[in-house]
């Protein structure tokens, strides 16, 4: 990798909105070169690229850091508006009116141009067009072609297993449409355990059953997983969307290996029913994201061990089936919503009805309908501010 070969003299603000302009002196050059380029949010600072190189600078357009991204190479290029100086050293025969060869004699004048004299130059920036300057051949970076193994784990996979491996009962918690819910039933079939599921509880029969006037008991996925006689999860999702009293209920069977059903005490091994839960907060109650949410008993907390559960890249490259232009677009968008305090989600599933309707609905129309779910202008042109360049930013700059 070249070195940084240049020096940044001034960053201001650009010509229009969303550039900045940076004017640089190269090495074993006098002369100061202004560029205007666009920039984008970079670490809580502000970034822009020039000559291969990134430079990352504050609100203030004070320099913080300059560092290279990929090499750029330095390609002659000759003069083709005027005649230049070793032009006018070709015989005047091999030249008409302004300084053009004459179109005959084509192998006469391929001679003449390969005797022209040659010289070392050095790398100047793409927009110098003097005689004897260089253009900049950006040499792009390797797009990412990811490996995608065929079966794909959250990076929190191992840690989940280990905690239900050893009977610690596990609390997942993170932002909607993450795949709380896929990894459990994933770990609950690579380790050959049966796997029993609950939503948001209301109402208390949700777990412990009930007897209707006939006598007959109707069960519930919670009396499953406590009569089972193999090993097995209870998995109860949006637990911070249920009703505190059955909680409370909960609570004391993961604490005692034992619950009251209408039809009698059920006791079982420990270490044959594990307890998963999942939710969007951390039991603290509502917030701006998630306003259905409630306050968990800290009794009931504190049985759990926290697990921080958020989008996986590595599962958002499977999901798009390698699409990284796609997966960055998307983790760029919940950047920006988590930085300005924008009220959005941008799940797996947005990803999935991307992958589904590209290519057959308009492509700022589809971002419109999947990605932004009806967003307001003022909301979408924050969204704009900063954008990089590629077709989904081209599209998302095209909504109105």
């Amino acid at each position: 990798m070249q070195e940084v070969n240049f020096e940044v003299l001034s960053v201001g603000s650009g010509d229009k909105k969303g550039y900045a302009r940076v004017d640089i002196k190269f090495i074993n050059s006098d002369k100061t070169y202004t560029y205007y380029r666009t920039y984008d949010v970079f670490d809580g600072n502000y970034a822009t690229v020039v000559s291969g190189c990134r430079i990352v600078f504050d609100a203030e357009y004070n320099v913080i850091n300059v560092e290279r991204l990929y090499d750029v190479k330095g390609v002659y290029r000759e003069r083709t508006n005027n005649a230049s100086d070793e032009w006018r050293d070709v015989p005047k025969k091999t030249r008409r009116g302004r300084g053009r060869p004459r179109k005959s004699t084509s192998e006469e004048i391929k001679e003449e141009v390969r005797n022209l004299p040659t010289t070392k130059v050095e790398e100047l920036p793409a927009d110098d067009t003097q005689e004897g300057s260089v253009v900049e051949e950006v040499k792009e970076p390797e797009p990412e072609v990811p490996v995608i193994p065929k079966k794909v784990r959250h990076a929190e996979f191992d840690t989940i297993m280990t905690c239900l491996e050893e009977g610690v009962p596990v609390y997942l918690h993170g932002p909607a449409g993450s795949g709380k819910n896929h990894t459990v039933e994933q770990i609950a079939k690579e380790q050959n355990w049966e796997f029993y599921f609950t939503n948001s509880v209301q109402q208390e029969y949700k777990v412990t059953g009930f007897v209707d006037a006939g006598g007959v008991f109707h069960d519930t996925e919670f009396y499953k997983a406590c009569t089972s006689e193999n090993e097995c999860i209870f998995f109860l999702d949006e637990i911070d969307a249920s009703v505190p009293e059955v909680l409370v209920l909960l609570n004391a069977a993961i604490a005692n290996g034992y619950f009251e059903f209408p039809t009698g005490k059920i006791k079982w091994d420990k270490s044959r029913l594990h307890f998963v839960c999942a939710g969007n907060t951390v039991g603290n109650g509502a917030d701006e994201q998630y306003t259905g949410r409630m306050v968990i008993d800290q009794a009931t907390l504190d049985r759990f061990l926290f697990i921080p559960y958020d989008y996986d890249r590595n599962i958002e490259l499977k999901i798009t089936k390698g699409n990284v232009e796609l997966v960055d677009f998307i983790r760029d968008m919940r950047r920006i919503a988590k930085e300005k305090g924008i009220r959005a989600t941008f799940s797996y599933r947005c990803m999935l009805m991307m992958v589904k309707l590209e290519g057959k609905i308009e492509l700022s129309k589809l971002l419109k309908m999947a990605v932004f779910k009806g967003m307001d202008s003022d909301t979408l042109n924050i969204f704009k501010e900063g954008f990089k360049r590629g077709k989904y930013y081209t599209a998302l700059r095209s909504i109105s």
